[in-house]
């Protein structure tokens, strides 16, 4: 499971920004008052993740098959 993930994050320069997850954390603890730089040091962190979530949710119908994604073959009529 880790081993993969390494490879997706080496080859996509977009999750090197995951290096901002622990950088919003301690500088939260350094310095609560810097809101400007909290929000932007947190906006670059969750970018790669969402990134992360967004390959996962992709990956998740073609391993478990179409139902259990939430996919269904039942037609809604609103």
């Amino acid at each position: 499971m880790i081993k993969p993930l390494v490879e997706v994050i080496r080859h996509s320069p977009l999750l090197w920004m995951l290096v901002f997850v622990p950088v919003v954390l301690v500088a939260e603890t350094i310095a609560p008052t810097a809101h400007t730089l909290l929000f932007v040091l947190a906006v670059l962190a969750v970018v790669p993740l969402a990134a992360l979530l967004s390959m996962q949710l992709n990956r998740s119908p073609k391993r478990r098959g179409m139902r259990s994604a939430g996919c269904s073959t039942q037609h809604w009529e609103i």
